[in-house]
């Protein structure tokens, strides 16, 4: 029986990365060091052959799709999904981390530590976006079937994702850590989907960029 294999990957580092800014679906491109992060991504897959690469619509996923791309024989293999798309963040978009957590102490101590009973003020919850993730990737699991794929995406969307996969419910969310431009490799072998590996980011120069 043939393998499945998705490559999870969070695009690169943006300004708002580096700043801590609180990003959510307001639109930015990658920073230098993102570029960057995206370069080497695309070197990491030249010997890949992936069949398609399925990516959120916001410029920072698609510039680090595209860098991808790039290093495959096809390169309009990009699918864009509205599903993979970050969660909206509301009135936090935008804001730094340390006006939010003046003006909203309680829930924002609450997304650090229960984020699943968290919705933003004007935005999304995290049960909602992973309703519309999880439909968007289980599209894609039967898409590709027995072949190589990535899906460039969001630090929130890849968590509920995650979560999704292995059981687990959103109080888990925390549990995984993904850097920008990192890899998490899921194999389906037998209808049972095995984590290959998480979080990597070997083919960056550094890994040190805020997870936030």
């Amino acid at each position: 029986m043939s393998t499945t294999r998705i490559c999870l990957i969070r695009h690169g580092e943006t300004e708002w990365n580096r700043r801590q800014i609180f990003r959510g679906i307001s639109d930015m491109p990658l920073n230098e060091n993102g570029r960057k992060q995206a370069e080497a991504l695309g070197r990491r897959f030249a010997s890949v052959s992936l069949r398609s690469i399925y990516a959120s619509k916001l410029s920072r996923a698609l510039e680090t799709a595209k860098a991808i791309a790039g290093n495959q024989g096809d390169k309009n293999i990009i699918t864009v999904d509205e599903g993979l798309t970050d969660i909206h963040r509301g009135e936090w978009e935008g804001v730094a981390h340390d006006e939010v957590k003046k003006k909203y102490p309680d829930l924002y101590a609450k997304w650090f530590q229960s984020p699943h009973e968290v919705r933003f003020p004007g935005g999304e919850s995290l049960q909602n976006v992973q309703r519309r993730a999880w439909k968007s990737f289980d599209a894609i699991r039967r898409s590709a079937k027995g072949s190589d794929v990535a899906v460039v995406s969001h630090h929130v969307v890849l968590r509920t994702i995650l979560c999704g996969l292995f059981g687990l419910d959103l109080t888990h969310f925390r549990q995984f850590e993904l850097h920008p431009a990192s890899i998490s490799e899921i194999l389906l072998e037998q209808d049972t989907w095995v984590l290959r590996r998480l979080n990597d980011t070997g083919h960056l120069d550094k890994a040190d960029s805020p997870c936030e």
